[in-house]
């Protein structure tokens, strides 16, 4: 059975915990008045809950820390997840409700949202799997010592302290085209070469060599700080100080000899004469778009601040503050990314890949592809 939810949360979400025999619960944000609901009619019941260990949305009330402190008090075991979105709440040998709603005031009495309570066992098992399987990847359990560190750092912040300033202890699920590997944003294009939103990635790809390599001068030294296999993101210097990200690629390790360009390379691509050191790419992909459509830095950097740059989230945990990690742009050639960042990135460039597709091979082996050919 299947109903549809659009008011009278609370009554939907009791009925439901009374006839429970246990409850697994999924809520990026919550808050003291629903959880004192749910704690007065719980009985000796088991519950479980995931959400975010954001420290932002604590000292701005977006949640409440002092509500999973009741709760951790009264035997809930708690997990924080970096990113979680879903709310869905899992009443087993019973129902399970999933819903735009969060567990919290705004969401069971003011706001307008929509949800479904589905009364099906094989429904209800395949929920729980996925909950587990989130419950596993939180690992530890929160406990009221981590809660009273964190009351500390809250506390003890800045005032005027603007949004992502503060730590996100969640655990952060990397995909496993980055995890272990580090992962730079290499950039294309100079000041006097900028370009629009509508430039379009395809006019980028016949006049760069982001395909299978990357270029540095040779003022700036051999770029022995890109291993064998890392992840590297090419983006192109838009006006007004943007970035658009429109491709990835897979580094090779430099060496000294090989990696160069040649008087074929320079036939083909003549501003690359300027920039002859390479870092030889593979696995490469780009997005099927103008630069409108693809991840912009100004993004990344409002999304996670200092935590954007191995360099800015380094100068952070050293207790710098005010860090503008913009700033850490200005006259690279390019520029490492944080574990969090490169996730991040991940996700967005991979989303504008289903949005837009990727330039197909046949444009591509159309292209200038280098006189040194990788081994097969």
């Amino acid at each position: 059975m299947t109903e549809i939810i659009t008011k009278n949360w609370l009554n939907y979400f009791l009925d439901s915990v009374k006839k429970a025999e246990s409850i697994s619960l999924i809520s990026p944000f919550i808050s003291g008045s629903v959880v004192n609901h749910l704690l007065d009619n719980i009985d000796d019941k088991k519950v479980r809950l995931i959400t975010r260990y954001n420290l932002n949305d604590f000292k701005s009330n977006v949640s409440s820390l002092s509500a999973l402190k009741r709760m951790v008090q009264e035997g809930v075991r708690i997990r924080g997840i970096q990113g979680l979105h879903s709310k869905t709440y899992i009443f087993k040998n019973y129902s399970m409700i999933v819903t735009s709603a969060n567990f919290t005031h705004s969401g069971f009495f003011k706001n307008y949202e929509f949800g479904v309570r589905i009364i099906d066992k094989e429904k209800i098992n395949q929920s729980l799997d996925y909950f587990n399987k989130l419950w596993d990847f939180g690992e530890t359990d929160l406990t009221v010592s981590d809660i009273k560190e964190w009351e500390v750092e809250i506390r003890e912040s800045p005032a005027n302290t603007h949004s992502n300033k503060l730590n996100n202890y969640g655990k952060l699920q990397i995909s496993p085209t980055i995890k272990n590997k580090k992962a730079f944003i290499k950039f294309f294009g100079e000041a006097e070469t900028r370009e629009s939103l509508k430039f379009d990635n395809r006019e980028q790809m016949k006049q760069s060599s982001a395909h299978f390599a990357l270029t540095f001068s040779r003022g700036r030294g051999k770029p022995r700080r890109y291993g064998e296999g890392d992840i590297v993101y090419v983006a192109r210097i838009l006006h007004d100080g943007e970035y658009a990200i429109f491709g990835r690629g897979i580094t090779r390790k430099h060496l000294d000899e090989r990696d160069v360009a040649s008087s074929e390379d320079i036939k083909h691509i003549p501003w690359i004469r300027e920039y002859p050191i390479y870092v030889r790419t593979h696995s490469t992909k780009f997005i099927d778009t103008t630069m409108q459509g693809c991840p912009k830095m100004s993004e990344l950097i409002e999304a996670l601040d200092y935590d954007s740059f191995r360099s800015t989230q380094k100068r952070h945990l050293d207790g710098e503050v005010n860090i503008n990690p913009r700033k850490s742009l200005s006259q690279q050639a390019d520029i490492e990314l944080s574990e969090v960042a490169a996730q991040w990135l991940e996700d967005k460039f991979n989303e504008a890949i289903e949005t837009h597709g990727e330039i197909p091979n046949e444009f591509m082996s159309k292209l200038y592809w280098g006189s040194w050919k990788a081994p097969s």
